[in-house]
């Protein structure tokens, strides 16, 4: 493969020069995605970034190697620029390293697959030359086989622990009158007895949730950021929009009977809608300030592996000037995973919260002049050698009870604690 690269690249400097302003597209044969990424991540001089993406529908999936561009702000893409990256839950205060407040960048190499057809595109700006390129091509490895996980958790330490998260929830509902609902989360910390592939791990949570964005975002060999999120954020093609209030959590039944009843009581249950009624006001009221048509739809139920969630898809067409920016900064964070109103809640969590939440539960995707598209980075773990750090959340309402809260918590990382217990 590395070979015939190389040729197409050559070919492509005969043609245009070494610096060209556009990119080459071209077919590959079929590989799996993640086990490439591998590949490189065992390599003596790995390739980073390193960026894996698969949308909630699996129309496609990315693998993108090395960078052309970085930004520390939203990119407003030109022509054939396509950005990857995103924002922190809170763009105050420190972040995490490698994860700042805002980062996007611009591959050098991002293969996709799209409808059983593999291509790779190399990135050109003007600026980037070819010769930068075939370097970047010569340092791919094979594709390495994903294994399943074999490790043990040697320790688990939870911040807020469960007394202090009794004590959060209390205080939370005591604000009910200027907020009528804020969402706390749990950061559990998980030291394992050997370092976790943070690929082969994401390959099987993909396994357990299909339905869900999928991705990894690696900076450098000190810390990976993955994701198996059923939320979606917004996704936009041209002038057209699709995003959701998805708010409210119930578990999964035992068998059929005891599922089904589950899912019907997460349809008429007041509290959850309250909870879910609250978002959808929140994404209507912010697309219609930037003068979009808006319509939703019927409420569904979304499942998953271990719990069900309260799903309304929400429809709009955008003003013609609305940029990706624009959608990032009204719609990022929702009161699905900050609350409302929105700066009381993002400041009660800020000022109680007992670690800094940085991506988790930020905005994470891509972004180019036709399509955009961002999960909301749920259900997410941050993986530094043999220590992973998973993070969870949940509504705080009137009526909430903090130990079915924190029961709630627990079903949401219960997957991936299960893989890693296996």
């Amino acid at each position: 493969m590395i070979n015939y690269i190389n040729d197409q690249l050559q070919k492509f400097a005969k043609e245009q020069g070494d610096k060209p302003d556009f990119n080459l597209v071209i077919p590959v044969a079929t590989v799996n995605l993640l086990a490439l990424l591998k590949g490189q991540s065992l390599a003596d001089n790995p390739i980073y970034p390193a960026i894996y993406w698969q949308d909630k529908e699996q129309k496609q999936t990315i693998a993108c190697l090395g960078q052309i561009e970085e930004s520390n702000n939203i990119p407003l893409p030109l022509d054939q620029a396509c950005y990857f990256g995103g924002l922190a839950f809170q763009q105050q205060g420190p972040q995490w390293e490698d994860f700042p407040a805002t980062r996007f960048i611009r591959p050098a190499l991002e293969f996709k697959q799209c409808q059983q057809k593999l291509t790779l595109t190399c990135h050109f700006n003007g600026l980037h030359s070819i010769q930068e390129t075939i370097e970047l091509v010569n340092r791919l490895q094979k594709a390495h086989p994903l294994t399943a996980v074999n490790n043990t958790i040697i320790s688990r330490k939870d911040r807020p622990n469960q007394k202090q998260w009794a004590d959060l929830v209390d205080l939370a509902i005591e604000y009910k009158a200027l907020l009528p609902k804020v969402v706390l989360s749990r950061e559990t910390e998980l030291l394992c007895n050997k370092s976790v592939n943070h690929l082969d791990l994401l390959d099987q949570w993909q396994q357990a949730n299909p339905n869900s964005f999928h991705f990894s975002f690696q900076f450098s060999k000190k810390h990976a950021f993955i994701s198996c999120s059923p939320e979606r954020l917004f996704c936009r093609e041209n002038r057209t929009l699709k995003t959701e209030a998805l708010a409210g959590t119930i578990n999964r039944g035992r068998n059929e009977r005891e599922d089904a009843f589950l899912s019907q009581s997460l349809l008429t249950d007041k509290k959850i809608d309250r909870e879910n009624y609250l978002v959808q006001e929140f994404i209507i009221s912010n697309l219609k300030q930037l003068k979009a048509q808006v319509s939703c739809e019927n409420a569904q139920v979304m499942q998953l592996h271990n719990v069900q969630h309260l799903c309304v898809p929400i429809n709009a067409l955008l003003n013609a000037h609305t940029t990706d920016a624009n959608l990032l900064h009204k719609l990022h964070p929702t009161p699905a995973v900050g609350g409302c109103p929105k700066l009381p809640a993002a400041q009660f969590i800020n000022d109680n919260e007992p670690y800094r939440r940085g991506w988790y539960a930020g905005a994470v995707g891509y972004l180019n002049k036709d399509k955009s598209d961002f999960s909301v980075a749920i259900r997410s773990a941050l993986i530094t050698d043999n220590k992973i750090k998973l993070f969870a959340g949940a509504g705080i309402v009137t009526g909430s009870i903090a130990s079915q809260e924190w029961q709630e918590l627990d079903n949401k990382i219960h997957t991936i604690l299960a893989i890693l217990s296996a």
